[in-house]
């Protein structure tokens, strides 16, 4: 399985394998120049490099083609080369928490212990969930049942006992019956039979096969879709909630920033843009004080109406919130570089975005932050950018391993009667 990073190249041509460049088969080269599109046609996978180079983009994860060819593709964040299994580690830790999943255990160290793919590791840790939870005990329902029988139990469907032409020593009879038999079980043996599938792993092909002996008298689910939209919330079910993303993960990749190949395979690619946006996120909600409130992703506001209809919705990435004040900070997975010339990498665009939220969001009045991933040619911008006397820009970087709170984040208290409150 050949490893590289964002916007290598890869090629039928036999090349010495780096992290920028890989040699891959005839095959998989014509599939991902056919198929190597995900959301929509305006967002591709890969790019033509030349007649025998495909350059893929800023997608991050694991993609698998038919025939068998695996792709890792981890993040470019840094100039030179890196540890992989560190890197690896922290795209890893990238993932889980932009689906709230806090892993356990050894949690990403086993990554850089064992060099594990990224989704035969997704795999692992979804077999411990659901060995946890079989030894814990699955949940049972009652689900509704039709059948004849020779003798009568639950109701009588009088109906069909009526219109029935023959057979009349059985009876038609509707019962709840209290079985295994619910969404979430089929869900989760649904996750343990494609592990055991797709998996290149002896190991977890052995135990998605004992779990699979474990869950004999609990169906496949026939409809994936619509067991999710089944699962149900509450306490009896606690002990699910953490198996549930990762199976979402397994099974369809149905969450916002996730993509899956139109074929069988543990394929995951994210838009690195997306989960960028949302581990800056979760860094800075730890960071911040009690008395101040992120919000991800807000949609109150939009930046123009025509009788009465609002237009062009404006939904910042986070907003914090105090009693008194506001912040907007916007992530931007862009690597900015102050060897260059003119704007070091900063695009107009991307201040009118900003502009137009502190309008709509702030009054016009206060600080807001653009955050870039910290690179060593990072530009040096000692003051902020002013739109008007009252409103300012800030550019910072974020760093990636450290995960360390920006300066401001340090400056930032609460008004008086919060902290009291506090």
């Amino acid at each position: 399985m050949p490893t590289v990073r964002e916007f290598a190249r890869l090629t039928t041509k036999q090349v010495p394998t780096s992290l920028d460049r890989a040699s891959i088969s005839a095959t998989a080269f014509d599939w991902l120049l056919r198929y190597g599109r995900v959301d929509d046609d305006t967002v591709p996978f890969v790019q033509i490099a030349a007649p025998d180079t495909i350059s893929v983009q800023n997608y991050v994860g694991v993609i698998e083609t038919p025939c068998g060819t695996r792709i890792e593709i981890l993040p470019k964040h840094v100039s030179g080369i890196f540890d992989v299994a560190k890197i690896r580690s922290l795209l890893i830790t990238m993932i889980t928490e932009s689906i709230g999943l806090k892993p356990r255990r050894a949690g990403n160290a086993h990554v850089e212990a064992f060099n594990l793919p990224l989704t035969e590791w997704f795999a692992e840790v979804f077999l411990d969930e659901a060995s946890d939870l079989i030894r814990r005990g699955l949940r049972s329902a009652y689900s509704a049942l039709e059948a004849r029988e020779t003798f009568l139990r639950g109701r009588l469907d009088v109906a069909k006992q009526i219109r029935a032409s023959g057979g009349l020593h059985q009876f038609n009879v509707q019962l709840d019956e209290y079985s295994l038999d619910r969404p979430e079980n089929r869900i989760m043996r649904s996750a343990i039979e494609h592990v055991a599938r797709n998996t290149t792993s002896p190991e977890n092909w052995r135990r998605a096969r004992e779990l699979s002996t474990l869950l004999a008298d609990v169906p496949e689910s026939r409809h994936v879709d619509a067991d999710f939209d089944k699962w149900e919330r509450g306490r009896q079910l606690a002990d699910y909630a953490r198996a549930k993303p990762l199976a979402k993960l397994l099974l369809n990749n149905q969450l916002p920033f996730s993509t899956a190949g139109g074929h069988r395979g543990l394929s995951m690619l994210f838009p690195m843009e997306r989960l960028f946006e949302r581990y800056v996120f979760t860094s800075l909600r730890a960071a911040l004080k009690e008395c101040l409130k992120p919000v991800w992703q807000p949609s109150w506001h939009d930046l123009c109406s025509v009788g009465g209809e609002g237009w062009f919705q404006l939904k910042p990435d986070i907003l914090v919130l105090s009693q008194s004040r506001k912040w907007i900070i916007d992530a931007k997975w862009k690597r900015l570089n102050r060897n260059l010339n003119g704007n070091y990498g900063l695009t107009q665009s991307d201040f009118y975005q900003l502009f137009a939220y502190g309008q709509k969001y702030m009054d016009g009045t206060g600080d807001m932050f653009l955050m870039y991933p910290a690179v060593e040619e990072f530009p040096e911008l000692p003051k902020p950018f002013e739109f008007t006397r009252n409103l300012r820009l800030h550019v910072l970087p974020f760093d990636m391993q450290t995960r360390t709170a920006p300066k401001w984040l340090s400056t930032v208290g609460c008004d008086k009667e919060e902290e009291t409150a506090a």
